[in-house]
């Protein structure tokens, strides 16, 4: 027999999601979802079984303002989109996840399999309940934690990693918005005829066999990452020129990891942002600190001045 508490929740969300209110724009649902965080609770199945996680921060779900989600499967992580085009209506795009080997008593593979079938939402007493088509499921979450603050926005997640890369991509895109850093149009033609040269002198020939619209699909992701390329490496050199300090080998590029210290201590000192879990503050500024994580360029050699003398695609 189905468990009053879940026959209750759908009641909810079926009453929710049929009271109307076509017509309005994805914005006008989305935004009590929109910048949210959350961890699993539970997930309960249509047989009436249980599934909890023994640490609730390894399967978390973040909803993006872009429309994109970000998702921890206990040893995996996973990236896809949102939407919400009716009243508690939600339906997330195809998931990509890493494929790790996680414990046998995981809920990993139960956890993804979840996203696909997800039709409706509603927030009750604080949580968030999603449910499957066809009275599959009901997953509970609970929200994230309040792990740190960036110009007075909250970060609420449980996930050490998450928090970094909403800390670090925030007060970047910052410093990359006051300086007005950006790749040009110019600069990612270059980048990708560097690219291409590059391709046809060791011999790869794949491209010539794809259709017109895969040959349009593989320019435009060509293109994207130039623009990604070429911001990242402006950033980094701003960055350098202006706090200087030593630079670490990246697999993307050199890194100045000195210059990226100074200046996160600086917008800390500034009160721009602070990590409010003490273990996620050490973890965060371990990549910093502790040298024995990276491997730097002779400081001072000249392999090091040609970092960022001459950019990478001209």
């Amino acid at each position: 027999m189905r468990s009053a508490k879940k026959t209750i929740l759908l009641a909810v969300m079926l009453a929710v999601l049929f009271q109307g209110g076509g017509g309005l724009a994805k914005t006008d649902f989305a935004e009590d979802l929109a910048g949210t965080s959350w961890r699993l609770v539970q997930i309960m199945s249509m047989d009436d079984a249980t599934y909890t996680p023994d640490d609730r921060s390894r399967y978390t779900l973040m909803f993006k303002a872009d429309g994109s989600v970000q998702i921890r499967a206990d040893c995996n992580r996973g990236k896809g989109s949102w939407t919400s085009a009716e009243r508690s209506a939600l339906t997330f795009g195809r998931i990509a996840a890493t494929r790790a080997l996680c414990p046998p008593d995981s809920l990993h593979d139960r956890y993804l399999a979840q996203f696909p079938w997800v039709r409706s939402y509603v927030l009750q007493d604080g949580n968030l309940f999603l449910a499957t088509m066809a009275d599959g499921s009901i997953v509970e979450f609970e929200p994230a934690p309040l792990a740190a603050t960036v110009y007075g926005e909250e970060i609420r997640t449980a996930d050490a990693e998450e928090m970094q890369a909403e800390v670090l991509t925030r007060l970047v895109d910052e410093y990359a918005k006051q300086l007005g850093v950006v790749a040009s149009d110019g600069e990612i033609d270059a980048f990708v005829s560097t690219m291409q040269r590059g391709k046809r002198a060791a011999g790869f020939t794949a491209e010539e066999n794809l259709t017109p619209e895969e040959t349009a699909q593989a320019a435009q992701m060509q293109r994207d990452m130039g623009r990604a390329m070429i911001r990242q490496w402006k950033l980094n050199k701003a960055l350098y020129d202006q706090y200087g300090g030593r630079i670490i080998f990246q697999q993307f590029g050199p890194e100045p990891l000195d210059a990226y210290r100074r200046y996160l201590e600086e917008r800390k000192a500034a009160g721009d942002f602070e990590i409010l879990d003490k273990t996620m503050a050490e973890k965060f500024w371990r990549y910093f600190t502790d040298d024995s994580l990276h491997s730097f360029y002779e400081s001072g050699g000249e392999e090091e001045a040609r970092v960022f003398s001459t950019a990478p695609w001209e």
